[in-house]
């Protein structure tokens, strides 16, 4: 047990040095030399755990991501079927709990890697959208969907508008360091999880308004706002028990 205790720990070493360095340097220019320096493990543990470079770049997203795309989509989801939501306040909670994810469960370094992965175009970040991003759009698509059908809401295509969202809310959070030192910093990143997030819920129920109905936008209390917190801070251990 104690062996098994302290190889987990070894690998959360390397991976928390990994992702510094990555953040820092991008795939290219990173160097498993320094990993290894940074988590103050000898580098032959960063072949042993992880076999190369690659393995331990994949492991990051791996990691940072956890099982989200299937068992804790499957909470979340859960918990608010329980709610029996009409279509307005579920697409509520789905951004809400998306803004969460980006700001809640993923850290500056691992923004960090996403942008460059975007910027250089290297081949993880197409299993990234397809592992991770995808499911998060089919959800939202199908929410979006079931309040065309019950005239809640008025999208000639939903798939368009929730790629769309998904993609300005990912784009926002790694894109924060790209602002800092500038005059807009303050404004865009100050209490960034509610502020964006009231941000989305306006414009999309701005978009989706039916023609000639009022703009009716719903606001999501706070005991429900607590349980998808809750949910969000737990999400670590609730990884370890699945």
């Amino acid at each position: 047990m104690k062996e098994g205790r302290e190889s987990d720990e070894t690998k959360k070493k390397i991976l928390f040095a990994a992702k510094k360095e990555f953040a820092a340097k991008g795939f290219s220019g990173a160097r498993m030399s320094s990993i290894a320096a940074i988590a103050g493990v000898n580098q032959a543990l960063l072949y042993y755990y992880f076999e190369s470079k690659e393995n331990l770049y994949r492991s990051i997203f791996q990691n940072s991501l956890g099982e989200i795309p299937d068992k804790i989509s499957k909470i979340i989801q859960d918990e608010i079927n329980s709610w029996k939501p009409s279509p307005d306040i579920e697409l509520c909670a789905a951004l809400y709990i998306l803004v969460g994810l980006h700001f809640d469960i993923h850290d500056e370094e691992f923004h960090k890697i996403c942008s460059r992965e975007i910027a250089e175009g290297n081949g993880i970040i197409h299993e990234f959208v397809k592992n991770y991003m995808i499911p998060r759009i089919v959800l939202l698509d199908k929410t979006i969907q079931r309040g065309v059908q019950q005239g809640i809401f008025e999208i000639s295509n939903t798939l368009i508008f929730t790629i769309c969202l998904t993609s300005f809310i990912s784009h926002f959070a790694h894109g924060e360091d790209f602002f800092k030192d500038t005059e807009f910093y303050d404004e865009l990143y100050s209490d960034k999880k509610e502020k964006l997030y009231n941000f989305v819920v306006e414009m999309s129920f701005k978009s989706l308004r039916p023609s000639g109905k009022a703009l009716k936008i719903p606001v999501l209390d706070n005991e429900k706002k607590e349980r998808l917190n809750q949910i969000l801070k737990n999400l670590d251990s609730l990884l370890e028990k699945l």
